[in-house]
């Protein structure tokens, strides 16, 4: 009889402060993930904006490609970046349109989370 209670105790599983952890684990991942998310979104927008901006226009000079840019980013909502912000540069044969930036989000009290996003397209 005492063999078997010890084989139970043994296989008991998880504590109740054991799911507490793993519990407060898991939100501050969902924080994160939940904060994050349309950051990441924004720079996918941008990234697929200056890789379209430079395949619709038939010139790619820099006032082209911030007009082509300006048209794509008032359509999608974005407001970490302005035209200004977006360098064309010409490298032998090919331009190239890049644009930086640094995302600041509040998590909780004073606590923020520094993002930095490089974005660019070949053409």
């Amino acid at each position: 009889m005492i063999a078997m209670t010890r084989t139970a105790r043994a296989q008991a599983g998880l504590s109740l402060i054991a799911f507490l952890f793993v519990a407060a684990v898991v939100l501050v991942c969902a924080l994160l993930v939940f904060r994050t998310f349309p950051a990441y979104m924004e720079y996918y927008t941008v990234q697929k904006g200056l890789e379209a901006s430079l395949r619709e226009v038939s010139e790619p000079t820099p006032v082209n490609v911030q007009r082509a840019m300006a048209r794509k980013l008032s359509a999608d909502y974005v407001d970490s970046i302005t035209v200004r912000d977006i360098e064309v540069a010409k490298v032998g044969n090919q331009i190239t349109a890049s644009v930086s930036w640094q995302k600041k989000l509040p998590l909780v009290y004073n606590v923020s989370l520094l993002l930095d996003f490089d974005a660019s397209a070949t053409r």
